[in-house]
């Protein structure tokens, strides 16, 4: 569950063109602070302002997006992937 929350997280900074830095100070937290919450258990009120900071909803920042899928030719085979998880296993194939 963290993992989707920090991807969100880190996500939506990119799209708002925010650093992490940046999102810590709107937020009144060391920059350290986001880092742990983001890789460890965040508190709810971590998550409210996040959330509150990045002005979307707490709930899209624990929806998984999938924004991945395709066609990729690896030694002359041609495989579809859907997920980036479906990618990865391609592209880590012995």
């Amino acid at each position: 569950m963290s993992k989707i929350l920090a991807d969100n997280v880190r996500r939506l900074c990119k799209e708002q063109g925010k650093q992490m830095k940046d999102l810590a100070s709107d937020m009144g937290i060391d920059p350290a602070s986001l880092t742990r919450a983001l890789n460890g258990n965040a508190r709810l009120d971590t998550i409210q302002k996040i959330a509150i900071a990045l002005g979307v909803s707490l709930k899209s920042l624990f929806e998984p997006i999938d924004d991945v899928e395709g066609f990729i030719r690896i030694a002359e085979r041609v495989y579809q992937f859907n997920s980036r998880e479906e990618l990865d296993r391609l592209l880590n194939k012995k």
